[in-house]
């Protein structure tokens, strides 16, 4: 098994879902998965840059963001134990048209474009682990569309509730405005009406 007590908690936690690494791709993993931390509104990428990492969130929020229009779009919000990056950009290694930003101070754990590809070269193990977050991707892009095809706004927020208990509480209102596609004072009155009915 891997010396999990040199891991960060929640990358541990994923990794015992697959089965015992070899010792190569365990010294791998430790030697490129450094924690950084970084505080609550750092920009990690910028439209024009180049997106070269994927981030393993240990703890915190990230979120990507554009605008269209002079308005902010939040396209998608991640927190523990999930793993992001702006998609097209750092697969294609193109530069982005988003924005990545933590929304809290925030312990990643971040791999270089390069090393995500070597290591699927040189440790089979890996392969693994990328088709389960690609897997937890698709699933959180089907939730996704869900939530924004849901045509009243009261239920998109009482979907968001159900599908993201995780993320209650910790995101300002112009955040959570943006990623349900509403007003900021549609959000106030669904909380003022949701609080009246309890």
């Amino acid at each position: 098994m891997l010396p999990l007590t040199e891991l960060p908690s929640q990358l541990a936690e994923v990794i015992t879902q697959f089965p015992p690494f070899s010792e190569s791709a365990q010294q791998a993993l430790i030697h490129l998965f450094k924690p950084l931390t970084y505080p609550k509104g750092s920009l990690l990428v910028t439209p024009g840059q180049s997106s070269d990492y994927l981030y393993f969130i240990e703890k915190g929020l990230l979120r990507g963001y554009y605008f269209e229009e002079e308005k902010e779009i939040t396209a998608w919000i991640l927190a523990e134990g999930d793993v992001g990056t702006i998609s097209h950009s750092f697969y294609q290694q193109i530069p982005s048209n988003q924005y990545l930003e933590t929304l809290e101070e925030s312990t990643l754990f971040r791999l270089h474009y390069h090393d995500f590809i070597r290591l699927q070269k040189e440790h089979y193990e890996y392969v693994q682990v990328v088709l389960h977050f690609t897997q937890q991707y698709f699933l959180a892009y089907d939730a996704r569309i869900q939530l924004l095809c849901t045509r009243s706004p009261l239920r998109r927020y009482q979907l968001f509730e159900q599908q993201c208990p995780n993320l209650r509480g910790r995101l300002p209102q112009s955040v959570l405005a943006s990623y349900l596609n509403m007003s900021y004072y549609q959000i106030s009155r669904i909380r003022t009406q949701l609080s009246r009915d309890k």
